[in-house]
């Protein structure tokens, strides 16, 4: 399976990869040490739409108590961005047909966002990792234009690189570097931000962020160029306390 993919219409699906977060974010976190109660889906993927925006037909919205997690760790990162938290749906999504892998989607401008169960098994002790993944997400909604990249002041080394990636490509490291921004404005370092990076890549047990597709590049070179951007940014505005 293709990890990554647009759906039709209006759909952006994103694989989100970063992140290394401390627990003072979340004051009552989800317990960590094991997986949390078991789901059961709340409808069929083509039932659950909202404003022309509806859930990819292989994946089904399912009620999961790690939703409480994800929320905690999303209202600031939705602050950060500018936006009203309370705004946003944040559901959890299962493969229906049983794969397991780190993913995310939404519909851009839809304030829909979907978080993988698998996902947060495997990121919910690096809460900075789920926190980058759902920046991610909503950077999807004010993004830079991809046209705009290549007007960064960048290092030879990032230029090449970013050569390689096509434009539809470029929409994914737009909203990586967007995502980025919204991390250092909550208070993550850069040093935070780049470890999760590696972090999340090292938990695709299937090598499904790893693979380039169409519509993303490979993970590697988004990390890469990640790395790139962090390491070049500069915070302006002020930054919340976590």
């Amino acid at each position: 399976m293709k990890f990554l993919k647009f759906l039709s219409g209006a759909l952006c699906v994103s694989c989100c990869l970063y992140i290394l977060f401390r627990a003072s974010l979340v004051r009552e976190p989800a317990p960590a040490t094991k997986s949390l109660a078991s789901f059961s889906a709340v409808t069929t993927a083509g039932e659950h739409a909202a404003g022309g925006c509806a859930l990819d037909f292989n994946f089904v919205p399912v009620h999961h108590t790690a939703r409480r997690h994800v929320l905690q760790l999303f209202r600031p990162l939705a602050r950060a961005a500018g936006v009203d938290p309370a705004t946003f749906s944040v559901e959890m999504m299962r493969d229906r047909r049983g794969y397991r892998t780190i993913n995310a989607m939404t519909c851009t401008d839809s304030r829909l966002i979907w978080i993988s169960v698998t996902a947060w098994e495997r990121l919910r002790e690096n809460e900075a990792a789920l926190s980058l993944m759902l920046a991610h997400e909503l950077a999807h909604g004010d993004h830079r234009s991809p046209f705009l990249l290549g007007y960064d002041a960048m290092t030879v080394s990032e230029s090449q690189l970013l050569a390689t990636i096509s434009l539809r490509q470029r929409i994914e490291i737009a909203a990586d570097q967007r995502a980025a921004d919204i991390m250092l404005r909550v208070g993550f370092t850069p040093l935070e931000i780049k470890s999760a990076s590696r972090f999340i890549l090292a938990k695709d047990k299937g090598g499904f962020l790893a693979r380039a597709s169409p519509s993303h590049p490979a993970g590697r070179d988004r990390v890469k160029l990640l790395h790139y951007y962090v390491g070049r940014s500069r915070l302006t505005g002020p930054t919340l306390a976590r």
